[in-house]
This record gives structure tokens, C-alpha cells and sequence, in this order.
């Protein structure tokens, strides 16, 4: 017997799938931004407000990833409850 697909989870599926997607590209960047500052910038500058920000935003990095990787766990959820093996 085949299941009629439920329009919100279809929806949320999709928005999920997105976003976790718009977090993987931000997440790229952010390791990108990253090396940039740790390579370009000389020694002497990384003091201060200046190191505290390339720290940050190495920490960032790894949320945004972090967050990324849970959603992709929402979507297989919402995935079995599509199919109804929740």
C-alpha cells in the first residue's frame, strides 16, 4: 500500500534540505575568510581584537558545520516519518 505524501512534510523537508545547504556554502566561507586572515595578516597585527575575531571565527566555522550536520539528522527524520517508519 502506498502513502499519499503529507504537503508540511514535504515542505519541511525541502525548506530543511535548503537550509542545510545555505549552512554548508557558509560554513566553506567561513573556513575560507579564516585561512585568508590567518595567512595574510603579519604577526604583528594578530593581537588584541584582531586575534579574538580570527579565533571567532574559526569557533564560528565549526558551529555553523555543526548545525548543518544536525539538520541533515532532522531531514532523515522527517524522511522516516514521511514513510511512516518513525
Amino acid at each position: 500500500m502506498s502513502q499519499v505524501p503529507d504537503p508540511q512534510l514535504e515542505a519541511a523537508k525541502a525548506k530543511t534540505g535548503q537550509v542545510q545547504q545555505d549552512l554548508e556554502v557558509a560554513s566553506a566561507e567561513l573556513g575560507l575568510t579564516h585561512g585568508a586572515l590567518e595567512r595574510e595578516l603579519p604577526k604583528d597585527v594578530k593581537k588584541g581584537d584582531i586575534a579574538w575575531a580570527i579565533a571567532q571565527n574559526k569557533v564560528l566555522e565549526r558551529k555553523v558545520q555543526q548545525a548543518a550536520e544536525e539538520l541533515e539528522e532532522v531531514t532523515e527524520i522527517l524522511e522516516q516519518a514521511q514513510t511512516g517508519k518513525c
